[in-house]
């Protein structure tokens, strides 16, 4: 026979044990107490979670202001984006940004130790480095960037980037290198033709624009600013800009050696 009393007396222990590690459950705190537990559980073991259906966010490493995080909010204010709450993208070139590509990976997966994936555009070269993180979206909207269209929202570079000449530099590499262009430009005077090469950077956000336009123009670049574009025209000026800033983007990097190569 089951001896009643001490059955009633193990039951009671138990149910002050479970209390004292997952709290009351018929009060908030306990609640709250036991669902910290239960994700630090999933956390864990991811296997379960996915088996039961529990939704766990990916953890992530938290990187300091350094300048490579303020070179990827170049990148992002250049060509990627926040499309919502729990994802990152960038957009590339499928043919002549498979280099910058994997320099990116190494980049996210040094500040945040993330992987991404990359979602092939169909009918063009086109693509986008995909990183789905919500963990990722909070940290990047508490260092200044936005959710949402940049060109409707107007968005300018984050503040703690502002205060640092070593940070403003690195932005201005990363906007170049996803952003930027560098072609050789053509032109006849007295039946003479001429030719240079052109470093410029596109963008119809008003604030990066001339935030672009002023680093340079700090920095003694001879530079123009029209429209969507900021330029700079000279031969000695796109030699520094490569020499002082850099770049980490092969194409442009590849393009400004057969420059030197070919300019005379």
């Amino acid at each position: 026979m089951i001896d009643r009393q001490a059955w009633i007396k193990k039951s009671r222990l138990g149910g002050l044990r479970c209390i004292e590690l997952y709290g009351n459950p018929g009060t908030l705190e306990g609640r709250s107490k036991g669902g910290r537990k239960t994700v630090r559980l999933f956390h864990q073991n991811p296997a379960l979670a996915r088996k039961v259906g529990f939704i766990i966010r990916k953890e992530i490493k938290y990187p300091k202001q350094c300048v490579e995080l303020a070179e990827l909010v170049g990148i992002i204010l250049g060509d990627g984006g926040l499309p919502g709450n729990h994802q990152l993208t960038i957009a590339l070139n499928n043919k002549t940004d498979q280099e910058y590509s994997h320099y990116l990976q190494m980049l996210l997966k040094k500040l945040f130790a993330l992987n991404f994936h990359i979602h092939y555009r169909k009918n063009n070269n086109g693509a986008d480095i995909v990183v789905s993180s919500s963990n990722l979206v909070d940290f990047l909207l508490k260092k200044g960037l936005f959710v949402g269209n940049k060109v409707k929202n107007q968005v300018g570079i984050p503040i703690w980037i502002h205060r640092n000449l070593l940070y403003q530099k690195a932005c201005l590499r990363g906007l170049m290198d996803t952003d930027g262009s560098l072609y050789c430009h053509k032109y006849v005077a007295g039946g003479k033709e001429y030719k240079y090469f052109k470093l410029c950077f596109t963008n119809c956000s008003k604030p990066i624009l001339n935030f672009v336009f002023k680093i340079l123009k700090d920095l003694d670049y001879k530079v123009y600013l029209g429209g969507n574009h900021v330029s700079i025209y000279s031969k000695d000026g796109v030699r520094r800009y490569f020499t002082e800033i850099g770049t980490h983007n092969q194409k442009h990097f590849k393009k400004f050696q057969e420059y030197l190569a070919n300019y005379n």
